[in-house]
């Protein structure tokens, strides 16, 4: 039984070394997506466990600054684990041994994708920037518009309930 084990826990070790790729970031997309080049080829890919605004959506461009901020110009190892309906890689990123998802969030520049993730550090993150109102949360949570909802309201839609602070 012990060598059954160690030979599992061996081979998850292998799987794990081979799914990670040292990347480099070619161009950032907006707060959850862009191009990287491992290999000989490039892969759009999509952070998994998070959801940055859109955009065209309210703090959307602050998102995708500080995403820019954090990959482009680094080292950043990628975590491939599948591709999405689009064709994405989804991914988990770390720039400097820090996961680029924690920092995302925890500093109200995206939302944990709770209805793909259930980790419970995502989730004090996300509630530690609510609670010290960082990017996003600024003016409370009642006045955010997560972006699963805001792409599927229309223009009309849009202007009620994803205005931000005003």
């Amino acid at each position: 039984m012990k060598k059954v084990i160690f030979f599992l826990a061996a081979l998850f070790s292998i799987s794990l070394a081979i799914a990670q790729h040292s990347a480099h970031v070619i161009r950032v997309i907006d707060g959850d997506t862009f191009i990287a080049k491992w290999g000989n080829k490039n892969y759009t890919c999509r952070l998994e466990n998070v959801d940055a605004p859109e955009l065209t959506q309210n703090f959307g461009t602050e998102s995708y600054r500080a995403l820019n901020n954090l990959i482009m110009g680094h080292k950043i190892m990628i975590s491939n684990h599948k591709v999405d309906l689009y064709g994405r890689r989804l991914v988990s990123v770390t720039v400097d041994t820090k996961r680029v998802d924690s920092l995302l969030i925890r500093n109200g520049f995206a939302w944990l994708y709770i209805n793909y993730c259930n980790e419970a550090l995502l989730k004090q993150c996300m509630q530690d920037a609510i609670n010290s109102k960082s990017g996003l949360w600024d003016c409370g949570k009642e006045h955010v518009c997560p972006p699963w909802l805001y792409r599927h309201y229309n223009y009309k839609s849009k202007l009620k309930y994803c205005t931000g602070c005003k």
